[in-house]
């Protein structure tokens, strides 16, 4: 695995949390954020500890950051530091900027100022949040894209003792089973012939709405 470099810029729980994660996983990581207690925090899980303002150009430009393999935004609320240091990095030829936001307007503004990549953790957690909740045999959700999800999911009742060649789950329903886990395995392609138990869980992918509709059968 190449040992990448990464910055990421706002230490607050996102911020600080995948900057420790990426550290964890063995890549060259520095934390940046504007108060030098919450940096002090980090520094001791982080390769590199910075203590800046990302409202002020001229500080963005200082710190280099085109250098780095990658660079997250994770600032807060404050938009026009977000704007700013994404415009900056993309003059700068950073190769790769990803920027969390908070709300749909953001992202677009965001995307205007080059961002390659923009992402919502609050929002995508309380939609895999919500499908859990209201989906019965869910147990975990993926948002693969507005329209398309990944689901870990019981085994419904319809589908026991049957095969997925039997079911015809992608003719009928429009959704396709990736892998199926049994007990310690993991079934990646699973075998269309062999029938489902009770105990199985399946990994199943399509169209949010057909999912709803084989979650209800």
């Amino acid at each position: 695995m190449k040992r990448k470099t990464i910055g990421i810029i706002g230490l607050g729980r996102f911020g600080g949390t995948l900057a420790k994660q990426v550290a964890a996983l063995g890549h060259e990581v520095c934390g940046i954020d504007i108060e030098e207690k919450v940096v002090q925090k980090y520094t001791p899980f982080l390769t590199h500890s910075l203590v800046a303002d990302f409202s002020d150009e001229d500080t963005i430009r200082s710190l280099h950051l085109q250098e780095f393999d990658v660079v997250v935004i994770a600032i807060g609320d404050d938009l026009k530091a977000k704007l700013l240091t994404a415009m900056v990095l993309k003059e700068l030829k950073a190769p790769y900027v990803v920027a969390k936001a908070s709300s749909h307007m953001e992202s677009k503004l965001l995307e205007r100022v080059g961002v390659d990549l923009v992402i919502f953790p609050e929002m995508n957690m309380a939609d895999r949040l919500a499908q859990m909740l209201t989906r019965e045999y869910i147990v975990d959700y993926f948002q693969l894209s507005q329209d398309i999800g990944l689901v870990e999911m019981n085994t419904p009742q319809f589908m026991v003792g049957h095969s997925l060649l039997e079911l015809g789950l992608r003719s009928r329903y429009g959704v396709n089973v990736v892998a199926i886990k049994r007990q310690k395995e993991v079934l990646a392609p699973p075998d269309p012939k062999e029938p489902l138990s009770e105990e199985d869980m399946l990994i199943l992918i399509g169209r949010n709405e057909n999912i709803t509709k084989v979650s209800q059968l």
